[in-house]
């Protein structure tokens, strides 16, 4: 029920670059097709323009011995999108795997504290944290063919890079197709890329598949199961 009204939704309306104040995400999470857990999201904005994103990994059986892993970015929207200004990742109750980012715009400086260790870096104009990324492809423009900008992720800060392969892409889940953007990294493990996305092509530009390569060679999956969207002032 709630796929095709999602879709409804999606292919209704005249496509938006401004996120709603309250957005909802659900996945599951798979590994080389076992059920791992769950992924929810919640995206909040408010009339100032500041925004903050939650991300929660939840695990089932032994993999929820690890505890839960949290991602959070805060930050502001410009007219260019998503501008992070605090990052954190957490897993469980292990500090060791701590992280923290803080962006110094008017700096233009990045400092990460990871391990006991702090490390001052110049800050890239097109810089997103490991979550704000996937909420900044809404903002992105799809006419070119590659879309490219830095990230920090809490453990290094790098460049990626990702090439537009379908811009009307059919992905079907559950009795539902959706056409999305269909894009993947140029980097590659293993002869693959490590990443691959596939982003709602109406309405919001919104993840709905995202497929990892691991080092270890696996594959690690997040598919869309539930949306909540506050469809206020629209």
């Amino acid at each position: 029920m709630w796929l095709a009204f999602f879709l409804f939704i999606f292919t209704s309306l005249v496509f938006s670059k401004e996120l709603p104040n309250i957005l909802e995400l659900k996945y599951e999470l798979t590994q080389n097709g076992e059920f791992l857990g769950t992924v929810v999201e919640k995206f909040i904005t408010n009339e100032t323009g500041k925004y903050r994103i939650e991300s929660v990994t939840k695990g089932i059986g032994l993999y929820a011995l690890f505890g839960d892993r949290i991602l959070m970015s805060e930050g502001i929207i410009s007219q260019e999108g998503l501008k992070p200004r605090h990052f954190e990742v957490h897993q469980g109750n292990n500090r060791s795997k701590d992280a923290i980012v803080d962006f110094d715009w008017e700096n233009q400086i990045l400092t990460t504290r990871y391990k006991g260790a702090e490390i001052k870096e110049n800050i890239e104009n097109k810089t997103q944290d490991l979550i704000s990324y996937l909420y900044q492809l809404n903002f992105e423009n799809f006419n070119d063919s590659m879309i490219e900008f830095t990230a920090a992720t809490g453990k290094k800060y790098k460049k990626y890079q990702f090439k537009i392969v379908d811009k009307q892409a059919m992905l079907l889940l559950g009795d539902t197709n959706f056409e999305t953007i269909f894009m993947q990294s140029v980097a590659e493990k293993d002869g693959k890329p490590e990443t691959q996305i596939w982003l709602n092509n109406k309405f919001y530009k919104l993840p709905i598949r995202i497929r990892y390569q691991e080092k270890n060679g696996s594959t690690l999956e997040q598919n869309l199961v539930q949306a909540n969207i506050d469809l206020n002032g629209l």
